[in-house]
């Protein structure tokens, strides 16, 4: 079962649309496990559209009513995602709800609702900014493999006082799956982060409660969005300290793109490793 009480953020008709907004989710990961039919997915993807424009308009009602000062990011938050959906709903259409796409949608929606619920809703009622005190690190990739960190503790629980990191010099990030994002802007360049299959299915088993075998498209599109996450998280970070950085969406690839990085760190968790590296 994805929903866990952990999610609670304490107001109950918040708490009652989490938990239905789960079990579509959870609906929607079954239905592309199994091959369902093509009705099968119009019906989910039509009330999952529905469900979120009705429960993003109750949520931001909420936290108008206790002047949240944080609102305005998570409307801009709601807005990306609701458009994320109607995009989906214009490929599929067009495609005849083809299987990869459903699996695409499936990961993507896993993952970005996860962290939605379990780390920016918890703020609208602990009273804590968009974006707390930044940890300060003295190398770039140090930073985002920091932030790749926090990200599996916040969506999968991974312990971070298990976790080993070592530097990797130059040469490049080891993995069985790539997901690469572009830096714009003041940094330009890429950051590469390399995800073992042991560790990429255990994230999603933990997310999801559901036993996995394969790196399938599901896999890869919730590790694409964590991994737009993290490195969002890492951006603003950045942005703060006065350097302009943006991403662009994460492109995903089964052998390592391109060449070398300039640094790169090794994160050694009980569930496999990981490498990530920053290329500027």
């Amino acid at each position: 079962m994805m929903w866990k009480d952990t999610y609670r953020i304490g107001v109950d008709r918040i708490d009652q649309q989490h938990m239905e907004l789960f079990r579509i989710t959870e609906e929607l990961v079954n239905a592309v496990k199994e091959g369902a039919a093509v009705e099968v997915y119009q019906r989910i993807l039509g009330f999952l559209k529905d469900y979120v424009i009705y429960h993003f308009r109750d949520e931001e009602a909420y936290q108008e009513s206790i002047h949240y000062s944080g609102i305005e990011a998570h409307k801009e938050e709601h807005r990306q995602f609701t458009e994320t959906v109607l995009h989906y709903e214009e490929r599929l259409t067009a495609n005849g709800f083809n299987e990869k796409t459903m699996k695409d949608l499936a990961g993507t929606v896993t993952a970005w609702l996860i962290y939605h619920v379990v780390d920016t809703d918890q703020k609208i009622v602990s009273g804590e900014a968009p974006a707390g005190e930044e940890k300060q690190f003295d190398q770039f990739v140090d930073l985002f493999a920091h932030s790749a960190l926090d990200m599996m503790e916040t969506m999968a629980g991974l312990d971070q006082s298990s976790a080993q990191l070592q530097t990797v010099g130059s040469d490049q990030p080891q993995g069985d799956v790539f997901v690469t994002i572009q830096l714009v802007d003041d940094l330009n360049g890429k950051a590469v982060f390399g995800f073992s299959k042991e560790l990429a299915l255990h994230l999603l088993e933990s997310m999801t409660g559901m036993e996995l075998t394969e790196v399938d498209e599901l896999v890869q599109s919730a590790l694409c969005e964590l991994t737009n996450i993290s490195c969002g998280n890492a951006a603003t970070a950045l942005t703060k300290r006065g350097l302009q950085c943006d991403i662009k969406p994460p492109v995903l690839s089964n052998e390592f793109p391109g060449e070398n990085t300039g640094s790169g760190i090794r994160i050694d968790t009980a569930f496999g490793p990981m490498e990530v590296g920053v290329l500027l």
